[in-house]
């Protein structure tokens, strides 16, 4: 596993194909949502509105921007990872799938309490989750540049 992890192509890959994942997600649901009156009030009313006038797209070109610019940032390394930076990238990794797991925990009591807005909250999620990940490894890579 850390051999595969040394190759700065397998940190690019999979940050490229869920990212790709990801803003096709944001942006076909976004083209099924049309903006109209919300019932209720609050968070989850302004985020529906938010998602509904276009912010799906917003949040697609973000993650994409984000994403692409890890990646470039990454197919120009010229060498692998050395066993520091694989094992802190294997350390970072073990950290983020703990969090994951907590926030779906999360993401599961949301829709016991309220089932309500499960697609927004979905969205949420998604929206939260990847842009924290893509965030993080644009830092590791940063980071790693400088080292």
């Amino acid at each position: 596993m850390r051999r595969i992890l040394r190759s700065p192509a397998t940190n690019a890959a999979g940050i490229g194909i869920f990212t790709a994942f990801y803003a096709w997600i944001f942006l076909g649901r976004g083209a099924m949502l049309t903006p109209g009156p919300r019932p209720g009030g609050g968070f989850w009313a302004s985020w529906s509105g938010f998602l509904a006038s276009g912010g799906s797209a917003v949040i697609a070109w973000a993650l994409i921007a984000v994403a692409a610019l890890t990646v470039a940032m990454l197919l120009t390394r010229r060498r692998p990872y050395d066993e520091y930076h694989t094992a802190h990238l294997v350390q970072c990794l073990a950290v983020a799938a703990v969090l994951t797991l907590a926030c779906i925990a999360a993401f599961f009591w949301m829709i016991l309490v309220d089932p309500a807005a499960v697609v927004e909250k979905f969205a949420l999620f998604i929206a939260v989750h990847w842009a924290t990940v893509a965030l993080a490894d644009l830092a590791y890579v940063v980071a790693c540049r400088w080292k």
